[in-house]
């Protein structure tokens, strides 16, 4: 089990492999097991490091609201890398994870070669009407009955989650077992960090690395804002992941780590 301590949080990664480092961000209710499929293609080659954002997985979850922000998981990440003694690597986030290597190269361009965002935004995504009483609600049930009653009024109440979970059954247990791997604290107050995210759509134009956009093609939410990210970043491709939604690197790992895999052996380390 690897842990350091950043900015006074334990925070959990797994390193695997020599070489050029790729370094995994998960998204909301994730973990590094998320990665599985990426870390075990990459680190015959590679430096895979999956981490552990505060308040998810077994990492510490701080207790007070003020201690979450995406600025902040940015300078968590940096402070990790320093002790790892990273200086460049390859930057790899899904959903929140891309929110943080956005945020993360905008803020030390120096350390990061290449990009990769999967079903992710710069910070202008849609929100569903009664977004935010629904999201009040789901908080409300995760503090007095515990996580697994958000996620069961989650998977009976949400649209979205509703016509994923019929289409594909075998995500709901996945996703069931994100949210019980995540911290109440984690759960609840992450997601507010979402809505206090200063976009950076304005500034994706400053992005002069290699880019790679992932889209599941079921990710509706999602498709006005990578493709924004595809005209706005000067050096990127968009790939679409037909029959997939939110997460197309566990939905369609084979698929996803073809185009991967052909992206970094392009990188000019």
């Amino acid at each position: 089990m690897s842990v350091l301590k950043v900015n006074d949080v334990s925070l959990y990664y797994e390193q695997t492999g020599e070489g050029e480092a790729i370094v995994f961000l998960h998204g909301y209710t994730g973990s590094t097991q998320d990665w599985a499929d990426q870390v075990k293609a990459v680190s015959d080659r590679y430096k895979a490091i999956a981490i552990d954002n505060r308040g998810h997985g077994k990492s510490e979850a701080p207790k007070a609201e003020e201690d979450y922000s995406i600025n902040i998981f940015s300078e968590d990440l940096y402070a990790l890398l320093r002790q790892l003694g990273i200086d460049r690597c390859c930057l790899v986030g899904h959903s929140m994870g891309g929110f943080i290597s956005l945020q993360f190269i905008l803020d030390h361009p120096e350390l990061v070669k290449a990009l990769v965002l999967v079903d992710t935004s710069s910070g202008d995504f849609e929100r569903a009407p009664g977004f935010v009483e629904f999201r009040a609600k789901l908080d409300e049930l995760a503090r007095n009955e515990g996580l697994e009653a958000a996620f069961e009024y989650d998977a009976a109440n949400n649209p979205m989650r509703i016509e994923r979970f019929q289409k594909h059954p075998e995500l709901r247990e996945v996703t069931r077992r994100k949210v019980m791997n995540t911290s109440v604290d984690g759960y609840v107050y992450v997601a507010r960090t979402f809505g206090k995210w200063q976009p950076v759509t304005g500034r994706l134009n400053e992005i002069a690395v290699p880019t790679l956009i992932f889209l599941g093609e079921e990710d509706a939410p999602f498709i006005k804002a990578s493709q924004t990210m595809k005209e706005s970043i000067k050096d990127s491709r968009l790939v679409t992941v037909p029959g997939v939604g939110h997460s197309p690197h566990e939905e369609a790992p084979d698929l996803f780590n073809k185009a991967f895999l052909d992206f970094l052996s392009k990188i000019e380390w």
